[in-house]
């Protein structure tokens, strides 16, 4: 006759077992986590980014004056500057010639007709309105020539929110977050601004 034993605990290898087994799910766990946050940070400061330009759309029609949008790359961040026209310049206040010409900064040598029709100077000469310096974490963003974004450039992208809420241009360009996610935004002629 053979005996029966009974064990009133767990083995070393069982626990080991379950140790692993706990290590696996937990590095699941966090790669699942970490993509979950870097996809909210980027949809959080898309969405930031469409409040601001219509926030100031808004502005340029409730103050009766254009405004200039840049959103330019910066270390790795996005960076949000608003410029106003200069306010010895009197071209500004010429809608069609703004709508014509792009809201211009300084000399153009293409057409003489759209120099200045934003400011007398460059716009890099110009100081932005410091209430609307704003920077986004994590983004970057790049100019496209349709809606499609077929091949990118990376440089500064500048708006224009004429003084009746529209815009000069139809723009397209492109935003991309650090580490996930990226959309290509739509500047429309209307001034609204959507996510295509």
């Amino acid at each position: 006759m053979s005996h029966l034993t009974t064990s009133k605990g767990i083995t070393l290898i069982e626990l080991l077992v379950v140790v692993a087994i706990l290590g696996i799910l937990t590095s699941i766990g966090t790669i699942g986590y970490q993509s979950f946050v870097s996809g909210s940070s980027f949809g959080s400061n898309k969405t930031i980014l469409l409040k601001y330009l219509q926030k100031v759309r808004f502005n340029a029609h409730a103050d009766n004056k254009h405004y200039k949008v840049t959103l330019s790359n910066s270390s790795g961040d996005l960076s949000l500057k608003v410029y106003e026209p200069d306010s010895a310049n009197i071209k500004w206040r010429d809608l069609n010639l703004n709508r014509r010409c792009g809201c211009y900064s300084g000399v153009n040598t293409g057409d003489s007709n759209c120099s200045n029709t934003f400011s007398n100077s460059a716009l890099s000469s110009l100081t932005s309105i410091t209430q609307y310096d704003e920077t986004l974490k994590g983004l970057s963003v790049k100019t496209c020539t349709s809606d499609s974004c077929t091949s990118p450039v990376s440089e500064t992208v500048e708006l224009c929110f004429l003084y009746d809420g529209s815009a000069p241009t139809t723009k397209y360009f492109e935003i991309t977050g650090s580490s996930y996610g990226n959309a290509i935004i739509t500047h429309n002629k209307t001034g609204y601004v959507e996510e295509n």
